[in-house]
């Protein structure tokens, strides 16, 4: 069984993000896993936003963002769940941290009726689940 989950939202989605969390809570029962959640920050990497951006400002913004996820997790999430912060492309550093932090699997979702959360449709889900050293689950429309 699984040991350790680790499970990417996006905080700007907080209902489908608490079901993401509620099914990889569901599968962590079955073993005691501990889960991890893990939100990607939007990056200020392109030279033309980077260069109008002040490290005040992009610090303001990494607080900010992990208040908002610090609130998802007190207000949804079980007493023992840790979460982190990340920056950069959203595949790259789930899968960097999936690997860093040992997680043996991986829960992703994606909704092909709604435009919602590109970061974690198409592409990026793909994306880890292609690449990943561990086993991913795909979720579909969580939200009816």
């Amino acid at each position: 069984m699984f040991k350790k989950i680790l499970v990417p939202i996006d905080v700007e989605y907080p209902k489908t993000s608490k079901a993401v969390y509620d099914n990889a809570a569901d599968i962590a029962k079955l073993s005691g896993a501990q889960i991890r959640v893990i939100s990607v920050m939007p990056g200020f990497s392109m030279p033309i936003v980077a260069s109008y951006v002040t490290e005040e400002i992009k610090k303001e913004a990494y607080e900010d963002f992990k208040k908002t996820l610090r609130k998802f997790i007190d207000d949804n999430c079980g007493e023992n769940v840790s979460f982190k912060v990340l920056t950069g492309r959203h595949f790259q550093v789930i899968l960097k941290d999936a690997q860093k932090w040992g997680a043996d699997l991986i829960v992703v979702y994606h909704n092909h009726r709604r435009k919602i959360n590109e970061a974690f449709s198409g592409t990026c889900a793909q994306r880890i689940i292609k690449n990943a050293d561990c086993s991913v689950l795909r979720l579909r429309n969580v939200l009816s």
